[in-house]
């Protein structure tokens, strides 16, 4: 099906009235047998098709701040948002708009206990307390103060040094392969930095670094934990997904034997009894989904590998971006972190996030006021707080890394600025020091002609 989301009538299966209006009933009566026959259908299709960039604000600019998407009630006001970000929230098997497989999550997949942070509720919305000390669990043994301090070590250094090579000696315009080759270059390092940083797995270690690089980026791990996908892929063999269960567990065993995991203390009850292994578990999926993700296209739009996206009836596209890069000083470390911030909030890798309804509740969309069930899904569009107009002003769909306001009300780490109820990104420091090293050292290579 083909459709143009500058043109509303292009998508209308979608977005006409009409149909919106079925969203909004049939998520206010789940249990009619209508309801149940189609809402998983649209929660998967346009679950998929709602990644795209432009998606969500295209259907704010038609319908709103408040609308119907794939499933779930979008709430897109910058202070509801700002209150979601910042309140404990339900969770259920979603990745923003996307539907989640539960049967594929760590460690579900091998009849074991749900590990999976991202579905695991947070104990002040009515979930258990895994989702706290699993976290933390998480935090002692892979967020933690060693690994900050590897990042300031002559091996990371090294790893930034080979980048900057490999961006002197590889095409690296738009869709070059410094960006796309999954040995050298931009993968290539996140790759082995990240697992040095965070597990202390050594970058020359060859075999693991090859197993890791082929689980989630030759044959893209993600893909795997999302419902219909991840199956179908595996059933047909499709980018050798068939093999990939037994390439999670090897990926689990790296993890498990690695430095970081060295003196796990078993059956600690801050954590829950969590065992190693289930922690290694767990960071196979947050690795995948996440951790190699997420600063792989922040990276990609900060050393303009893309474009930003064409939002409707603005120049977002047209922006420069390694432009504003190359007049960065560099030397000033904070300048580099609001420009990585400004290129965040233009196109936020992470667009979207969702949380449960504890309680009945009511929404106004297009001028009339909907109550909603408890249960009912609800989005949290963090993609749409960075793009608020109401909130940015003017020059919202401009970039300026002056801008006031961007670190205290950021909301790319699933949080506002700092402020959030136990959710936000683990590893935002870790990325943002990261990302602020890669831009000095490769600009500085840049710059050398």
């Amino acid at each position: 099906m083909n459709f143009n989301l500058d043109d509303p009538a292009g998508i209308a299966p979608f977005l006409d009235q009409a149909f919106h209006k079925f969203h909004i009933w049939a998520l206010q009566h789940p249990e009619a047998e209508m309801s149940k026959a189609l809402l998983p259908i649209i929660s998967f299709a346009e679950g998929i098709v709602a990644n795209e960039p432009t998606y969500l604000d295209t259907k704010r600019r038609i319908f709103g701040p408040n609308f119907c998407c794939a499933g779930q009630v979008v709430l897109g006001e910058f202070a509801t948002l700002e209150a979601a970000l910042t309140s404990p929230q339900a969770r259920t098997w979603r990745l923003g708009t996307s539907v989640l497989d539960a049967n594929h999550a760590p460690n579900l997949d091998v009849g074991g206990r749900n590990v999976f942070l991202l579905a695991l509720s947070d104990q002040a919305a009515g979930g258990t307390g895994d989702h706290e000390a699993f976290r933390s669990c998480m935090q002692r043994y892979v967020l933690n103060e060693a690994a900050s301090d590897r990042q300031q070590d002559d091996i990371a250094q090294r790893l930034l040094d080979q980048l900057a090579a490999d961006y002197r000696q590889m095409p690296h315009d738009a869709g070059g392969a410094f960006f796309t080759d999954v040995q050298r270059g931009w993968m290539g390092f996140l790759v082995r930095y990240l697992h040095y940083v965070m597990f202390g797995i050594h970058p020359d270690d060859q075999d693991a670094i090859h197993l890791l690089t082929e689980l989630h980026y030759t044959r893209l791990s993600p893909l795997h934990y999302l419902a219909g996908i991840g199956s179908l892929l595996r059933q047909s063999n499709a980018l050798g997904h068939a093999e990939l269960p037994d390439l999670i567990e090897q990926a689990a065993t790296i993890y498990e034997q690695s430095p970081a995991l060295a003196k796990f203390e078993e059956n600690h009850p801050d954590y829950h009894q969590m065992t190693r292994r289930e922690l290694a578990k767990l960071m196979t999926a947050i690795m995948g989904i996440a951790a190699l993700q997420g600063p792989l296209h922040l990276g990609y739009t900060a050393m303009g590998y893309r474009p930003l996206p064409a939002y409707r009836h603005q120049n977002t596209a047209k922006i420069d971006l390694v432009q504003h890069w190359d007049a960065l000083d560099l030397d000033d470390r904070q300048a580099v972190r609001l420009y990585l911030l400004e290129c965040a909030r233009l196109w936020a890798p992470v667009s979207a996030t969702h949380r449960i309804a504890t309680e009945p509740f009511t929404a106004s969309m297009a001028g009339s006021d909907y109550t909603f069930p408890a249960g009912t899904k609800i989005l949290i569009p963090m993609s749409l707080g960075l793009l608020d107009e109401s909130f940015w002003g003017a020059t919202t769909y401009e970039f300026d890394a002056q801008r006031q306001n961007l670190c205290p009300y950021h909301m790319g780490f699933h949080s506002v600025g700092e402020r959030h109820a136990g959710r936000i990104c683990p590893g935002k420091e870790i990325a943002l020091d990261m990302l602020v090293e890669v831009l000095r050292t490769v600009g500085r290579v840049r710059r050398q002609g």
